[in-house]
């Protein structure tokens, strides 16, 4: 399906491997020029298909820099017509278990810099007329799992500001959206079932199999199964969507509920 997503420029952040870095690709395949911002970034500009991927240090947890992360990408690039906001994952840890510094850390990790960023873009956007913000946010937004606390709170007071923020940019033809993955074979995926092993006595394949139980398609995403959602909902294709959270987990949420 043809996008209409070329020439533009994309931000995405927390994209050095993972979901973040197949959704840089996937936006690059399209034309794009995707600046991919991480802790990690470095080297030059990969052409990727008919577009490229500018890395770009940054570390989310630098709050002055977030505050000036769209405008330096406005400054050097022209525009930002997508932003993709990707946060890294808190601890994994029960309720009872969570002390205060974690939910510190937890808020300056998840929320934010969704704040800062989705703000920033929103203006930006606003006085532009047209733009696109995407928040990669958990399916554990709606379905808590034992253990995510931090994420599920956090990522839902995200999930209710890019609602709000949605409503009020609408009028301005600019959307927001949200896309909720469910398990995905990322590298943080790999190390949740491992330390769940460990801590249960069980081997990585059979806490594997737990999870996948639970997901009517059988299997767990791919990271590109992810960035393709991103790209439709950042497209013109997807021009009447706006406020929409849409869960990609392999029929996860629906089988629960």
């Amino acid at each position: 399906m043809y996008l209409g997503l070329e020439k533009g420029v994309a931000l995405v952040t927390a994209a050095s491997r993972g979901i973040g870095r197949a959704t840089a690709e996937r936006l690059a395949a399209e034309g794009m020029t995707v600046i991919a911002a991480s802790r990690s970034a470095g080297g030059d500009p990969e052409t990727i298909g008919p577009g490229s991927i500018v890395p770009l240090g940054h570390d989310l947890s630098d709050v002055a820099a977030t505050a000036e992360l769209v405008d330096t990408v406005v400054a050097r690039f022209g525009a930002l017509d997508v932003l993709v906001i990707n946060t890294p994952g808190p601890r994994i840890l029960p309720v009872l278990d969570v002390g205060w510094d974690d939910w510190c850390v937890a808020h300056d990790m998840l929320l934010r810099p969704v704040v800062q960023l989705a703000g920033a873009a929103g203006r930006t956007m606003r006085d532009k007329g047209a733009g696109s913000i995407i928040l990669l946010s958990s399916t554990w937004v709606r379905q808590p799992a034992a253990g995510g606390v931090l994420s599920a709170s956090y990522r839902s007071a995200a999930s209710a500001f890019a609602k709000t923020l949605a409503t009020e940019l609408a009028p301005a033809g600019v959307r927001v959206n949200q896309v909720m993955p469910g398990a995905t074979g990322t590298a943080r995926m790999y190390g949740i079932v491992e330390m769940k092993s460990g801590a249960n006595g069980t081997t990585v394949d059979e806490e594997i199999a737990r999870v996948v139980a639970d997901i009517p398609v059988g299997r767990w995403a791919e990271a590109t199964e992810i960035a393709d959602a991103v790209a439709f909902l950042a497209s013109p294709r997807a021009s009447f969507i706006t406020g929409a959270s849409v869960p990609v987990d392999g029929g996860a949420l629906r089988a629960g509920h």
